[in-house]
């Protein structure tokens, strides 16, 4: 596969950023009306240029007035390589400064400066402009970069230009991408007798014709019907590509500017994000709690507070912890870049990378979260999803949480799997440490539930599940229990849930027991309630216990079990040598109450020992 590169412009406005892009390609961007009339780049211009290789790179010109930062903005989402384009006659200028912080927030670190205009100084000049830029740009992301000046007119060094920027892109590493697909939309429009058409350049992923995706914030489900890339159809895209996507199942009208096409609920809903945040050198600027900015993310601009979480102000050249609370909410996913700019007047200063999605409020005094936030910094993804495994997650929220491919997502599962970091339940996964966590949890709960019921051989499996407020159903929580890590400490035993080392002792209870079964069978053939056996009702757990022994429970009444198997052969007999057997007949052959004969009776029912034809009894 062919590598697919995007190579932005960013500059000051009228620094030659589209005329020089017309040297290189011999192609215009500068394509709206309005464009053409004022002489300055409003939207993001697109073309591309041909590579001596025959790869083929695409270009973005991006806007230069200060009123079109954002556009800027969401050019600077999936370059690769940028021009940043400084006039020979003006030199550095603010939005040369502004452009250059946002490139060096959002992480741009391969560059070429291009002075322009070259043929409008002397050496002296340029050799003077020259170091404002290196002096500008210290301590930046570009502070290494090289310096090119041409004359886009008369094409003085654009050849070199252009040998500079192959040599850029062939000596320069593709970054691995292992992101799950999305793309920024920042165009939306029907064809007559096509359909729906989106624009943007693929930031992460690869996409694919004929599969179904989610457009954001509406998360409606669309298919691609077909791709585009430079006015040719292709089958797959990948990441770093201008495409033009034709989609059914979607209007035009319901897509805006901002939105975002990706995997399906890949994506993190959130109006709170966790940051690590640089604020700007250029700007003497400070940020404390509750500061308004104007946040920008992908191609949104959203109003947000600033909360410092690791100290109480943030000044100029800080980096800090700084949780932003947005005033609506956008779709992100962690590691994503972004920049603020102040709220007036209107200004870049800062940027930096979520590294947390927490939707509670957080302040200076979260000293436990913020040393959370501290360590997790440096996490690596499988430390990301060990840590996102502290409770049980499917499949489908790891991979919204982490935001990477699906194939990718699932040899990492796999691989911390086999080394017993993680463990699967069912369709649920958890880290081992977290199952080990519960197990103990577990062990605690049952140590309490057997000092209350010592005559309990267990609690109920369901009835355990809900007390415990675990987040499986009762199929998954089944076969947790039965996971190597629980059965150290409980066991599951014919529905109930036990304490691996409980047993049931009667040492304590052994007279009470006694006493309760001489009652019972001094008053047979009488046969008794609970209120004629107990008096206290912690007693009533002992009658429970003998009702899985000795006794049985008959209606209302209480029973020995070697009393009711002689009362059921009574009957037996009785109706094999007559055939059947009225209730009045029996009443008189046991010597029960009519209510207790008939208890007896309508048990030897149920136990489908006899049948009940009119007002008589038979054997089945």
């Amino acid at each position: 596969m062919k590598s697919n590169y995007i190579i932005g412009t960013a500059g000051h406005i009228d620094h030659g950023k589209t005329t020089l892009i017309r040297a290189l390609t011999g192609k215009e961007t500068d394509k709206l009306k309005e464009e053409k009339e004022r002489g300055i780049s409003i939207n993001l211009g697109f073309t591309y240029m041909d590579l001596k290789s025959g790869d083929r790179a695409g270009i973005i010109d991006v806007p230069g007035h200060e009123n079109f930062i954002k556009n800027m903005m969401a050019g600077v989402v999936g370059i690769d390589i940028i021009l940043l384009v400084v006039a020979a006659d003006d030199g550095v200028m603010p939005q040369t400064i502004e452009h250059a912080q946002i490139l060096h927030y959002m992480g741009v670190d391969n560059a070429i400066i291009v002075i322009t205009k070259k043929n409008l100084v002397d050496e002296d000049d340029l050799e003077l402009v020259k170091e404002d830029i290196k002096i500008s740009f210290e301590d930046t992301l570009l502070e290494d970069a090289p310096i090119i000046a041409v004359d886009s007119v008369s094409g003085e060094n654009i050849d070199k230009l252009k040998d500079l920027i192959e040599e850029k892109i062939y000596s320069t590493e593709k970054k691995e991408d292992d992101k799950s697909m999305r793309m920024n939309i920042d165009r939306s429009f029907t064809l007559k007798g096509i359909g729906t058409i989106i624009t943007g350049t693929l930031t992460e992923g690869e996409i694919y014709k004929d599969r179904e995706y989610m457009v954001y914030p509406k998360e409606a489900i669309v298919k691609v019907r077909s791709i585009e890339n430079h006015d040719k159809p292709i089958d797959i895209a990948h990441k770093g590509q201008r495409i033009a996507l034709n989609l059914t199942n979607i209007s035009s009208n319901e897509i805006q500017r901002g939105d975002i096409i990706a995997e399906k609920n890949s994506l993190i809903k959130v109006k709170n994000v966790q940051t690590l945040l640089n604020l700007s050198k250029f700007e003497d600027v400070e940020l404390r709690h509750w500061s308004r900015v104007r946040f920008f993310h992908g191609t949104k601009e959203i109003l947000a507070r600033a909360v410092p979480l690791d100290r109480k102000e943030i000044k100029s050249k800080d980096t800090a912890l700084c949780e932003f609370r947005l005033e609506e909410e956008i779709y992100v996913k962690r590691g994503d870049k972004f920049v603020i700019r102040s709220y007036s007047p209107l200004m870049t200063i800062g940027g930096g990378e979520i590294i947390d999605t927490n939707e509670e409020n957080h302040t200076i005094n979260s000293t436990s979260y913020v040393s959370y936030l501290e360590n997790k910094e440096n996490y690596s993804e499988i430390d990301e999803i060990l840590d996102y495994l502290q409770e049980f997650r499917n499949f489908d929220q790891i991979f919204s949480h982490m935001g990477i491919e699906d194939k990718i997502l699932r040899e990492y599962l796999e691989k911390i799997e086999e080394n017993n970091e993680i463990d699967k339940i069912g369709d649920m996964y958890i880290s081992r440490k977290s199952l080990s966590s519960w197990a103990n949890d577990l062990e605690n709960f049952l140590k309490t539930y057997h000092e209350n019921h010592p005559l309990e051989e267990g609690i109920p499996r369901e009835e355990l599940r809900q007390k415990v407020k675990i987040n499986l159903d009762s199929k998954n929580f089944e076969i947790m229990l039965k996971n190597k890590v629980i059965t150290k400490k409980v066991m599951l035993q014919k529905g109930l849930v036990k304490n691996k080392s409980f047993a049931i002792s009667l040492d304590q209870d052994q007279k009470k027991i006694d006493e309760i079964m001489k009652k019972i069978k001094d008053n047979e053939p009488k046969i008794l309630k609970e209120a004629d056996i107990i008096d206290k009702k912690e007693d009533r757990e002992i009658l429970t216990y003998l009702c899985k022994k000795d006794l049985r429970k008959i209606d209302d009444f209480y029973l020995r079990k070697e009393y009711l198997d002689k009362l059921i052969e009574m009957a037996k007999t009785f109706m094999e040598k007559n055939g059947k057997m009225q209730v009045s007949e029996f009443r008189d052959l046991s010597e029960l109450s009519r209510k207790q004969a008939v208890a007896v009776l309508e048990y030897m029912d149920k136990k489908n020992i006899s049948k009940r034809i009119d007002d008589y009894r038979v054997l089945i």
